[in-house]
């Protein structure tokens, strides 16, 4: 279905620890610290300026605790991640390292890091401690990731440790952390090297004997601070008179650092000097990159010998194939550069851009030409990948920060630099700012058309791709009628398109259909779209199209095709699946659902710890709905009801910031169903007066009138009200039995059965209840019975005995042990309770004829005397328990 998009080496380099110099002194001492005070702490933070060595002090940490067992992951952060669903992925990346699991979450604006943080909160890592190191998080702007990251650590679970360093104090929430004693700050004073220390290192550097008073002095003199002690030690080591040296050498002020960066620098042969000046403007590079920028063919020798002579130049993996400079040396050198060679830095970033670039990594060509002021290669260049970063990678922050540094006359030139702003704004439920842009690109083009600077086929390729984010944009923001209408359009204007826009026009199309109840429609969809999208090699409609799938096995009530389809999909390797996480995560809600219904709660925790609680905040109205009401119900059986509450209320707060009012109104219903449940019926009273619940179901509710009346009823019945629920029940059960919802079917069900107590006809009550039950039992359904317990648990202890259930072996679909149905089994069930024919076709709503017929069947197929025979066989064969 694809191919994998090789790892970024980029983003691989920047997941290991920083490989340690061969001269780097051991802080013993530190490391003892921190194994006494902050062996069990939820957070270290490293605050200090660039040089103290924070990064030496976290990788040897990082060693200590792999010898102790811990499980580590490390990340290393430049610029470009301060962007939410960068730095999530990064964070994703890192969870086989810290869990064993290979996790893939989302990438939109709803769940960005968020959810990653709420997946961390959410292990139990007790058995197995962790630690998670993030270097130079002083990078790191972005209030989301502030906010998100701060509440890790300060909440962090037992068995995990988060270790951060940063050049500035961290904007972070960790007062109280601080005050609980949960959070160690390790400051410049903290991080001083020792006398011990400075001798060992300047030894170690110098290759000779420094005395004790000597690295005493220095050390005084520098502070303690590490990077001005390692050029000392440079300086030191051409010296031809070390005692004069030491003796003159004063302060930590920035004059005596340029002094000594301007004293390595000048120690240098031309070569090495070039190159370290021709890198300084970059962020990272290669020995191939520094071939490109200065012509010297022997660059990795030179890199090498740079870092022999413990010049600061830091690698990134053990292989040696990206560096990077200490911070206070890039400063000088790239200060160093302007003063030498005037605008050669500009040349330096465009050459850097063609050259990331053609090695396939977009995001830093695109940034290198934009910090160049090349905003015409920058445009180029985003204009070639940004529908990718956008809909594929859900990096939207980053599509907007680039345009936004691009001038408005560029912009105009790249239809598909709007296009690919349009996705991002669709996906960040800004629908208003995406329609303008779209309308911008169709007057562009059509401009551009009557000027013939470009040809028919070109200009109907992108008005085809603007109808096509218009119609689902419709369908994410919740205007299924509107989607509807635009669909249709799409099919009469452009009859020839890529296989990716048929495809993504018929799977959104098919999930409308769906979401207003239209199941024969949305199969069609589906089986016309399965070659579209194959052929297509599109992951992002692969990817939803596995979502529809999913959503409709489980409105027809096909558990065993939702597990199914949900474990071969997300065990599916070989396809790559899009946007990356976020159409993981949604499969993995529908198969907590499927898990929930079938009453494997355990299982339907696992699923949505995979899909992570930030699901609930999603793109659609059934996946936020659904995500959140199995959520809030897998907290009930264990009695924590706040819990749930609380899980709701968080979900119509993102409904109501993603302006998706229905989804607002069906998590209002979840919740004063919850209240119900739990017999606090004043708290659920409020609920539906402060929400509506009760009043008439309007045109923009039209969608979920089904759900919206089964809580109508609930109310109702709550309210002693057993008319007016008898009279919604009854609508509910018709409409829901033509288009095949099982779910609902069940619950109307059990509601009807307690209307019909209530009222005092109990022969009518029991049948219903019975009649839910055996629905409940022939879809798998059994969630659905057993959270009625509050209408159901007195019918079924007045009946002679509990209904078993009835069990098929897994033998092939539709068939059980000698190929009885399930029908079939029913009926068997019911006559090993002793029912008549007369009881069994009431139960089942059928005619005592065809009871008679199945009886033939079961006796025929059990090879069976007569009924009483063939209850011994059933029962004896396990069919019956």
């Amino acid at each position: 279905m694809g191919t994998k998009t090789p790892p970024s080496l980029v983003r691989t380099a920047k997941a290991r620890p920083t490989p340690l110099q061969q001269w780097t002194v051991r802080r013993d001492g530190l490391l003892a610290r921190l194994s006494a005070e902050a062996g069990d702490m939820q957070a270290i933070v490293l605050e200090a300026p660039p040089g103290y060595g924070k990064s030496t002090v976290m990788r040897q940490w990082l060693e200590l605790r792999s010898e102790q067992g811990w499980r580590t992951a490390w990340l290393s952060l430049d610029a470009l991640d301060d962007e939410p669903g960068r730095f999530a992925s990064l964070v994703i990346g890192a969870f086989p390292g810290l869990c064993r699991q290979s996790v893939v979450l989302g990438s939109g604006e709803l769940q960005e890091i968020e959810e990653v943080v709420d997946r961390l909160l959410s292990h139990d890592f007790s058995e197995r401690p962790a630690a998670l190191f993030i270097d130079d998080f002083h990078v790191v702007t972005n209030a989301n990731i502030h906010r998100a990251i701060g509440r890790l650590a300060a909440q962090a679970p037992e068995g995990f440790q988060l270790v951060i360093s940063s050049r500035i104090a961290l904007p972070m929430a960790l007062a109280k952390a601080r005050l609980a004693g949960t959070v160690l700050v390790l400051r410049e004073g903290d991080l001083a090297l020792s006398d011990a220390e400075t001798q060992r290192l300047l030894g170690n550097i110098c290759k000779r004997e420094i005395a004790p008073d000597q690295a005493e002095q220095l050390r005084q003199r520098a502070g303690g601070w590490a990077a001005m002690l390692q050029m000392a030690g440079l300086a030191l080591e051409a010296s031809e008179s070390p005692a004069r040296f030491i003796d003159e050498f004063s302060g930590t002020d920035i004059e005596v650092s340029r002094y000594l960066c301007e004293v390595t620098l000048d120690l240098q042969q031309p070569d090495v000097r070039r190159l370290l000046l021709a890198t300084s403007p970059l962020d990272m590079f290669s020995p191939e990159l520094c071939t490109a920028l200065t012509g010297l063919e022997n660059a990795r020798a030179l890199l090498a010998e740079i870092e022999d002579r413990h010049l600061l130049l830091i690698p990134l993996d053990r292989q040696r194939r990206w560096f990077k400079y200490h911070a206070l040396f890039r400063e000088f050198l790239e200060s160093r550069l302007e003063v030498d060679h005037p605008g050669e830095k500009k040349r330096l970033l465009s050459a850097a851009s063609t050259w990331f670039h053609d090695a396939g990594e977009i995001e830093l060509a695109v940034e290198h030409a934009l910090r160049a002021g090349d905003h015409e290669r920058a445009a180029a260049f985003a204009s070639d990948r940004l529908t990718d970063i956008a809909l594929n990678r859900g990096e939207h922050a980053t599509v907007q920060r680039w345009i936004s540094n691009l001038p408005g006359e560029i912009i105009d030139r790249y239809p598909s630099l709007k296009i690919g702003l349009a996705w991002a704004f669709t996906f960040r439920q800004r629908h208003a700012e995406a329609g303008r842009l779209l309308s911008s690109v169709e007057n562009d083009v059509q401009a551009a058309l009557n000027l013939d600077k470009i040809t028919e086929e070109q200009a109907a390729e992108t008005l085809s791709t603007c109808d096509m984010i218009r119609a689902i944009a419709a369908t994410a923001s919740d205007r299924y009628t509107v989607a509807g209408k635009l669909f249709r359009a799409f099919d009469r204007k452009w009859t020839r398109t890529g296989f990716m826009e048929q495809a993504s026009i018929l799977i959104a199309n098919a999930y409308t259909a769906l979401a207003l109840g239209r199941p024969r429609e949305t199969r069609r969809l589906l089986e016309q779209s399965e070659e579209v999208v194959v052929r297509s090699q599109a992951p992002y409609a692969y990817g939803w199209y596995a979502v529809v799938k999913a959503r409709l096995a489980l409105y027809e009530g096909k558990l065993g095709d939702v597990i199914e389809h949900s474990r071969l999909t997300l065990e599916n390797h070989d396809v790559d699946i899009r946007p990356v996480g976020f159409v993981r995560e949604l499969m993995s809600v529908c198969l907590a659902e499927a898990h929930y219904e079938a009453n494997r709660l355990e299982e339907a925790r696992q699923s949505m710890d995979e899909a992570g609680e930030a699901a609930l905040g999603h793109v659609t109205v059934e996946l936020g709905e659904s995500a959140s009401r199995v959520l809030a119900r897998l907290a009930l059986p264990s009695g924590q009801v706040e819990e749930a509450l609380s899980i709701l209320r968080r979900s119509i707060a993102l409904a109501q910031q993603a302006g998706l009012p229905r989804l607002v109104d069906l998590l209002g219903g979840e919740m004063a169903t919850c209240l119900i449940r739990v017999g606090r019926l004043d708290e659920a009273f409020q609920v539906d007066q402060e929400m509506g619940l009760s009043q008439p179901t309007t045109e923009d509710f039209a969608a979920s009138l089904d759900m919206r009346q089964l809580t109508q009823a609930r109310l109702s019945l709550a309210r002693g009200d057993v008319g007016r629920a008898s009279r919604l029940v009854a609508t509910l059960l018709n409409r829901v039995r033509s288009t095949g919802q099982v779910r609902l079917e069940i619950s109307a069900l059990c509601l009807a059965a307690g209307a019909q107590a209530q009222s005092g006809d109990m022969a009518e009550s029991r049948r219903l209840a019975t009649q839910a039950k055996l629905t409940a039992a022939q879809a798998g359904f059994r969630r659905s019975v057993i959270d009625e317990d509050y209408l159901l648990g007195g019918l079924i202890e007045r009946q002679a005995a509990p209904v078993p259930d009835f069990v098929l072996p897994d033998v092939g679909a539709g068939n059980g042990l000698n190929g009885l149905s399930h029908r079939e089994g029913h009926v068997l069930t019911l006559i090993s309770q002793g029912l008549t024919n007369r009881d069994i076709a009431e139960a089942l709503v059928l005619s005592e004829e065809t009871v008679k017929w199945h009886m033939r069947n079961i006796t025929k197929k059990l090879n069976a005397r007569n009924r009483t025979h063939a209850v011994q066989i059933a029962r004896q064969s396990g069919l019956l328990h």
